[in-house]
């Protein structure tokens, strides 16, 4: 490969500056980011599926996770719901049985309902979902496997640009109940924000960065 190819390899977008990779890099306890474009199936709100886009264009070069990938996005079929949730249940659960902890970003929460199932296949046992926003299951056995669910609905209304509701969490105490979270924490989903795409989407957009980079080093701890 030439220099130039080179230069525009490195230049490629990715959460959080982390590397760009795929199922076959993929090593125990390594955290895997992966898109969702989807934003059509549950509470679907058009704009939902630019997130993991506008997150890899704001992730700047510095210092990236140390333990983290950016598999790209998974396949999606949001015409075809069976095919859909089929598919990416499968690509979900081929992570999982990796050894690796999984974050999806963007679209819906239909991606949370599809990684709780791949997460039951790939451990063989129902996988509590635990909602940042809402009551924190602080007496989990530390080694209890858990899905972390980041709804960015729940930011307050004056860090975004679409609010669904006046009251809510500034993304420092989204954050600080990430930190908090009990478990062993395999996967996460952080999805449901429509950041608007010029310049009126950076606040919230710089928002939803550093929540998932709490997330991404919340998984990189492993047990909590």
């Amino acid at each position: 490969m030439g220099e130039a190819a080179h230069i525009r390899f490195d230049t490629i977008p990715s959460f959080l500056g982390a590397s760009v990779g795929d199922l076959e890099d993929l090593v125990p306890g390594q955290v895997a980011m992966a898109g969702y474009f989807c934003d059509n199936l549950d509470r679907p709100a058009a704009g939902q599926r630019y997130l993991a886009r506008q997150l890899r264009y704001a992730s700047r070069p510095g210092k990236p996770p140390e333990n983290a990938i950016d598999l790209g996005d998974v396949n999606v079929f949001p015409l075809e719901p069976n095919k859909h949730f089929s598919a990416v249940i499968a690509q979900c659960e081929a992570v999982l049985e990796t050894g690796a902890r999984m974050v999806l970003v963007g679209g819906d929460s239909s991606g949370l309902k599809a990684l709780g199932s791949a997460a039951k296949n790939a451990t063989g046992t129902d996988v509590p979902v635990i909602p940042v926003a809402g009551e924190n299951a602080g007496d989990l056995p530390h080694t209890q496997p858990v899905i972390l669910s980041v709804d960015l609905q729940q930011l307050a209304a004056n860090w975004v640009s679409k609010p669904r509701c006046l009251t809510g969490l500034s993304p420092e105490q989204m954050i600080a109940r990430i930190d908090a979270t009990a478990g062993k924490i395999i996967a996460a989903a952080v999805f449901g924000l429509a950041p608007e795409l010029d310049n009126r989407g950076r606040t919230e957009t710089l928002a939803a960065l550093s929540i998932l980079q709490a997330v991404t080093e919340r998984l990189e701890r492993g047990v909590g």
